[in-house]
């Protein structure tokens, strides 16, 4: 009984530890190479999400009107990714999108998507 004791310990710890560790990155808490949230009235957020729509219009050959920034988060990766979850106006319509601005280590920035699912998961 004493053995079985001394291997239940470690076994209860570790299980412990991995569903922890698990419930937190769902929470939105820094992890290498994960996106975390940034505040949504940065300068650094809004000018990211005006590059966007610029970006988006420019390519698109349309009027698109930046509305409102709902959600921000920044990945460090070669450089940095932002993906902004935001209100715009397409053709006098509003739409919910999420685009991702890669912003490389020279500090130029491109848009590499645009999602119009309406999802800011």
């Amino acid at each position: 009984m004493n053995k079985l004791y001394k291997l239940a310990i470690p076994l209860v710890f570790c299980t412990m530890l991995v569903f922890s560790s698990s419930a937190s990155a769902q929470d939105d808490e820094p992890f290498a190479g994960g996106y975390i949230s940034m505040p949504v009235t940065s300068a650094e957020a809004q000018q990211n999400a005006r590059f966007a729509v610029a970006s988006r219009a420019k390519r698109k050959g349309q009027k698109i009107v930046f509305v409102k920034l709902l959600k921000a988060k920044q990945q460090v990766v070669a450089g940095m990714n932002y993906r902004l979850c935001m209100r715009v106006r397409v053709n006098g319509r509003i739409q919910t999108v999420t685009a991702v601005v890669f912003q490389n280590l020279q500090k130029r920035k491109s848009l590499t998507s645009w999602n119009t699912t309406g999802d800011c998961g």
